[in-house]
């Protein structure tokens, strides 16, 4: 039977993952990927810029 990987935490060091069964949605397991050291922690990055449209008066 086919997983789906699911991301559950991300943390500075680490994210966690969840894997789920495609047929009954039951949690297989989990697993911890090590963050690489030159990736920027998705806390520091900014929000993205909304364009606001100013009325002509």
């Amino acid at each position: 039977m086919a997983v789906r990987e699911r991301l559950l935490l991300v943390l500075p060091g680490k994210e966690i993952y969840d894997y789920l069964c495609t047929g009954c949605g039951a949690s297989l397991g989990q697993r911890e990927v090590p963050a690489s050291p030159g990736a920027a922690s998705p806390l520091a990055m900014p929000l993205p810029h909304r364009h606001r449209h100013r009325r002509k008066p």
